[in-house]
């Protein structure tokens, strides 16, 4: 993921780079890495097993993105998938649809783990965080299958609300994220 910056109707880079192995790229301290597959799937469908109520479809490379980001897209090849960008305006436009929003979760949890998690739902302070671990499938005779409505916020907030973060403190006319996925 990368930042760029509209100053006098060009875009910019708005990033830091160095020198990394045999290239010149972004900083990974300074990169957005968090793996979130529900994140990505809302960014730009990647990984999306359901049809959320929200979320956005790949739109390429932007034809206005800075050389910088343009040569580490095209260093990427084929390796690199869903390219797409955001500006700013839409990610808060997303994290504000998030607060109101939920996401269906579906899987094999363990049966007491599961009873748990659905005592804290029926309480009316639910502890989201007894949803993990849970998996796709397994033949563990103690799992059983599930679906709950999460609120979105819990599974995307957090990364979006950084991503955001990230972008609203570096200045421009415009800002937005230009990135994609790695095979």
């Amino acid at each position: 993921m990368y930042r760029e910056k509209r100053v006098n109707g060009k875009w910019e880079t708005a990033d830091r780079w160095e020198p990394m192995y045999d290239i010149i790229d972004v900083a990974f301290e300074e990169r957005f890495h968090d793996r979130n597959y529900e994140l990505f799937s809302v960014l730009a469908g990647v990984r999306r097993r359901e049809e959320p109520a929200f979320g956005f479809t790949p739109r390429g490379l932007p034809v206005t993105c800075c050389a910088e980001v343009a040569d580490a897209a095209n260093g990427w090849g084929d390796d690199g998938h869903s390219h797409s960008y955001l500006y700013l305006h839409e990610l808060e436009d997303l994290l504000a649809l998030l607060s109101s929003a939920t996401q269906p979760i579906s899987g094999m949890k363990d049966r007491d783990e599961l009873t748990k998690l659905q005592s804290s739902i029926e309480s009316g302070s639910p502890d989201w965080g007894l949803l993990y671990p849970y998996c796709q499938g397994t033949n563990d005779s103690r799992s059983v299958e599930f679906c709950v409505n999460v609120p979105a916020l819990f599974l995307l907030g957090d990364g979006l609300a950084r991503i955001i973060a990230s972008i609203k403190e570096i200045g421009g006319d415009q800002q937005r994220v230009v990135f994609w996925f790695d095979n």
